[in-house]
């Protein structure tokens, strides 16, 4: 009897897992069939072969306007450079990004401006993703592989995030220029 009972909840649970199987095959090839929207890639995108956006895009520099006018060295021309700005709170967290810049990568130094809403103190990260991934890499011990830095340039000497402290300044009206040195910690390893 009690096999019995075994047998009938086997062949029961084998026509759930059928009928179950048979609905993700109907609602797959439904969803297969309709087109998902992804945004296009930009001009530069399709020019380079790099997957930038138009909503990537740097501002163009103008002298006086406010913006921040960030020269950033030791850049190669591989892959793509990516600024992020941020305000104080909630600095390098994903929520605190103010904006995001991907552009191809050029020869160092390298000038990026991003348009600013209002005066005000700000900090500025940045990496070169050399293998293009729109990723940083990084070592097991979460050290970059790929070089980064930030805005004053602060030398990082512990696994630590670094403090807003360290890394923001004061944009007048006028806009400001800054310079950014990626440093490459494999160098050092």
């Amino acid at each position: 009897m009690k096999s019995n009972s075994i047998h009938i909840k086997n062949r029961h649970l084998s026509r759930v897992a059928l009928i179950a199987a048979a609905m993700l095959t109907v609602s797959g090839s439904a969803f297969a069939d309709e087109e998902v929207e992804k945004e296009p890639l930009s001009q530069i995108g399709i020019e380079t072969g790099l997957e930038l956006y138009d909503r990537d895009k740097a501002d163009t520099c103008v002298p006086g306007a406010l913006q921040i006018r960030v020269n950033v060295h030791n850049v190669t021309p591989v892959g793509i450079l990516k600024l992020e700005l941020f305000g104080e709170e909630n600095f390098m967290k994903k929520k605190g990004k103010l904006r995001r810049i991907r552009v191809p990568a050029a020869e160092s130094p390298q000038k990026v401006c991003i348009n600013l809403p209002y005066p005000g103190s700000y900090a500025v990260v940045s990496y070169h993703d050399k293998d293009g991934d729109r990723r940083l890499d990084k070592k097991w011990n979460f050290k970059p592989k790929e070089p980064y830095g930030l805005s004053n340039n602060p030398e990082i000497k512990s696994l630590r995030l670094p403090k807003y402290s360290e890394t923001g300044f004061d944009v007048p009206m006028e806009g400001v220029d800054i310079d950014i040195n990626l440093v490459d910690l494999r160098k050092d390893d």
